[in-house]
C-alpha cells in the first residue's frame, strides 16, 4: 500500500512539472493574429502616389501598417498606387478617379489617407466623387503651406520638410573639427527651389559666420567631383538637392545621385532622406518614410476615436530620426560612441542574440525546466527503485526521452551553427563566414609571406533588375552568379561568400596577382555568357558584373578592413569607369 502511495506521487508531481513547462513554453511564445474573418469595423483607404517597391512610399505603408495594427481595432487597409514617378501621370488621371469610383461606391471608407503630393492633388480634385464625407489625413507633402487646404474641410495632415538646422547641428558634433561645409543644392523642381531659397535666406548667413561654406547649386557630376577636390580636409558634405547630370534620357534618381557622389566625395556626406541611405552617404537626421507613415496612422486612430479632422493640427515639424550607416562609418573612422544618443545604425554586423534574443531566452528557460524536471525524476528512481517495478519502468522511459532529447538539441545546436555562416539564399558563405576566414588567411599570409588576393564584385544596376524583373527573378540571378563564382573558384583553399545584397566577394590565398586577375576575367566573361537578360542596364542588354581585384604581396601586415577598403575602392572604379570590368592592383614591397 505504501508503494503504491509512493508511485502514485511521484506520477503526479512528473504531471506537475511537465504542465509547468508547457505552460512556460506558451508563455513566451508569441501570439497568434486572430484569423476571424468578420467584416471590419472601420475601412481606411490609403491611396500612394507612386508604386509598389519605391522605397519611400513603401515606407509609409510599413509605418501605417504597423501603428494601425497595434491600435487593437478591426481596420481594413485598402491600397490604390498612382504610380507617377514612373509614368506619363495626367493622362491616366480620369480612368483611375473612374476606376476608383465603381470600387467604392458601395464601400465607402471611412477615413482616406493620401501620401506625397501627387496623391495629395487626386483626391483634393476627385473628392466629391470619391469619398465627399470622409476625412483626409495626408502625409509626405513637401514644404506645406496652409494656403494649400484654404477652402478643404475635414482634413489634416503631416508636413514632409528638412532640417538643414538640425542636420548641420547634429553633424558639427560628430565632426568638431569641421570648417568648411559643402551642400549639393538644384533648383530643378519646386520642392528644391523652395529649399535653397529657406536656405539662403535664414540659414546660410548664420553659418557663413562660422564656417567657410561653399554651394555647388544646380552642378554636374563632374563640377561636384572638381570642387570638392578643391576643399580641405575639414570639411563635411551635405545631399539637398539634385545633379543636373541625365542618364538614358533622364534625371539621374536620387539613390544613382547619392551613389555617384559618395563614391567620389573624400569627405563623410550627410542627407535629409532615407532614399539616400545604402549608396555611401554616413546617414543624416533623416526624413523616413516610417515615421510619416505612424504620424499620419495617430492622426487616424484620433479621429476615428471622436476627434474631428479639423481639429487636429497639421504637423508642420516633420518627424525625423538620426540614422548612420556602420560601413560608411568604419570607413571615416566613428565610432558608435561618437553618435547622438538614440542613433540608429544601419547594416552592422549579423548577432544572432539581438535577432533571437526571446527565442534564445525562452528555449534556455525550457531546457533548465526540463532538466530540473530530469534531476528530480532520477532522484525519485533512486530513492524508490526496489518499491515498485512500475517505477523501474518509468524510469526506463525517462531515460531514453532524455536521450532522445539531446540527440534532438545536438541536432539542432548543428543547425544553428550551419546557419549562422551560411547564406541561405544562394547556398554559399555569408558575411560572418567571410570575416572569419578572411582574418586566418590574413594571419596564415603573415607567416608564411605568400600573396593574398581578394575578389569583390557587384552586379551592374541590380536595383533596376529587381524592378524590372521582380525579385524572385533577382534571388533566382543571384544564385546564378553565386554557382558561377564557386565554379571558377574551386580550390579547396578558396571561399566564396555573399558579401551583401548584390555584391559577393572571393578570398584567393596564395595567389599572385596575374592569377587573381584571370580568375577575375573567367568570371566577367563567364556572368556575360550566361546570357541573363537586362533590359534596364544601360551598358548591355545581359546581366554585367563589376570587379576589383586587390594582391597583397608586401611584408608589412594588412588588416581585413584595410584589405577589404582597397578592394572597394578597385570596385568602385571599376563602376566609375563604365562597369563589365575588371580593375586590379597589387600592393607589393620588396625585403630589405
Amino acid at each position: 500500500m505504501i508503494s503504491d502511495q509512493t508511485s502514485a506521487s511521484a506520477h503526479m508531481t512528473l504531471k506537475a512539472l511537465v504542465t509547468a513547462c508547457m505552460l512556460m513554453l506558451f508563455w513566451w511564445c508569441p501570439a497568434c493574429p486572430s484569423s476571424a474573418s468578420e467584416s471590419p469595423d472601420v475601412k481606411v483607404l490609403y491611396i500612394n502616389s507612386y508604386h509598389r517597391g519605391y522605397s519611400w512610399s513603401d515606407g509609409i505603408e510599413e509605418g501605417l501598417r504597423e501603428r494601425l495594427n497595434r491600435s487593437g481595432k478591426n481596420i481594413e487597409l485598402s491600397l490604390e498606387y498612382l504610380d507617377s514617378r514612373r509614368f506619363a501621370y495626367g493622362k491616366q488621371i480620369e480612368p483611375m478617379a473612374q476606376a476608383m469610383e465603381i470600387k467604392y461606391k458601395n464601400y465607402k471608407p471611412d477615413v482616406v489617407v493620401v501620401s506625397d503630393n501627387a496623391a495629395f492633388d487626386f483626391i483634393k480634385q476627385y473628392r466629391d466623387r470619391l469619398c465627399p464625407n470622409a476625412p483626409i489625413v495626408f502625409c509626405g507633402y513637401n514644404d506645406f503651406r496652409p494656403g494649400v487646404i484654404q477652402g478643404m474641410a475635414n482634413i489634416t495632415g503631416v508636413n514632409e520638410e528638412i532640417s538643414i538646422e538640425e542636420t548641420v547641428a547634429m553633424a558639427l558634433k560628430v565632426h568638431p573639427g569641421t570648417r568648411t561645409l559643402a551642400f549639393i543644392m538644384s533648383t530643378g523642381d519646386l520642392s528644391s527651389k523652395r529649399i535653397v531659397e529657406a536656405a539662403e535666406e535664414s540659414i546660410l548667413p548664420k553659418l557663413r559666420e562660422r564656417f567657410n561654406v561653399v554651394v555647388l547649386l544646380d552642378a554636374s557630376l563632374d563640377e561636384i567631383k572638381e570642387g570638392l577636390a578643391r576643399l580641405p580636409r575639414e570639411t563635411i558634405l551635405f545631399f539637398s538637392g539634385q545633379t543636373r547630370d541625365i542618364a538614358s534620357g533622364r534625371e539621374l534618381s536620387p539613390i544613382e545621385n547619392g551613389r555617384l557622389i559618395a563614391s567620389f566625395s573624400p569627405f563623410p556626406a550627410y542627407t535629409f532622406w532615407d532614399f539616400h541611405l545604402n549608396t555611401g552617404v554616413l546617414g543624416g537626421h533623416v526624413l523616413t518614410g516610417q515615421d510619416q507613415g505612424r504620424a499620419a496612422a495617430d492622426m487616424v486612430l484620433r479621429i476615428l476615436a471622436g476627434t474631428p479632422a479639423d481639429s487636429i493640427p497639421v504637423l508642420m515639424t516633420s518627424p525625423a530620426t538620426n540614422i548612420f550607416d556602420y560601413n560608411v562609418m568604419n570607413r571615416f573612422g566613428i565610432s558608435p560612441g561618437d553618435l547622438p544618443l538614440n542613433s540608429v545604425i544601419i547594416n552592422q554586423p549579423f548577432s544572432l542574440w539581438k535577432l533571437y534574443r526571446w527565442q534564445i531566452i525562452a528555449l534556455f528557460a525550457f531546457i533548465v525546466a526540463e532538466s530540473m524536471l530530469v534531476v528530480y525524476l532520477l532522484k525519485v528512481v533512486r530513492d524508490r527503485r526496489s518499491a515498485h517495478a512500475t517505477l523501474e519502468e518509468e524510469r526506463s522511459s525517462l531515460e531514453k526521452h532524455v536521450h532522445q532529447r539531446t540527440e534532438e538539441l545536438r541536432e539542432a545546436n548543428q543547425q544553428l551553427s550551419l546557419l549562422s555562416f551560411h547564406d541561405c539564399l544562394t547556398n554559399i558563405a555569408n558575411r560572418r563566414r567571410f570575416d572569419g576566414v578572411l582574418s586566418a588567411e590574413l594571419l596564415r599570409r603573415k607567416r608564411s609571406g605568400k600573396p593574398l588576393s581578394l575578389i569583390m564584385l557587384d552586379i551592374d544596376f541590380f536595383k533596376q533588375y529587381n524592378d524590372t524583373y521582380g525579385h524572385i527573378a533577382g534571388d533566382d540571378c543571384l544564385r546564378k552568379i553565386a554557382g558561377l563564382l564557386v565554379d571558377k573558384s574551386n580550390r579547396t583553399t578558396d571561399l566564396t561568400a555573399r558579401y551583401g545584397g548584390e555584391e559577393f566577394s572571393i578570398i584567393l590565398p596564395e595567389t599572385s596577382a596575374y592569377g587573381a586577375q584571370v580568375i577575375a576575367e573567367r568570371i566577367r566573361k563567364g556572368v556575360k555568357d550566361l546570357a541573363i537578360p537586362h533590359s534596364s542596364s544601360s551598358i548591355s542588354d545581359h546581366v554585367t558584373v563589376s570587379l576589383g581585384v586587390v594582391t597583397i604581396s608586401e611584408a608589412k601586415p594588412v588588416s581585413p578592413k584595410e584589405l577589404i577598403f582597397l578592394a572597394d575602392e578597385l570596385l568602385y572604379e571599376a563602376k566609375s569607369g563604365g562597369r563589365d570590368r575588371v580593375v586590379a592592383k597589387e600592393y607589393a614591397e620588396k625585403q630589405p
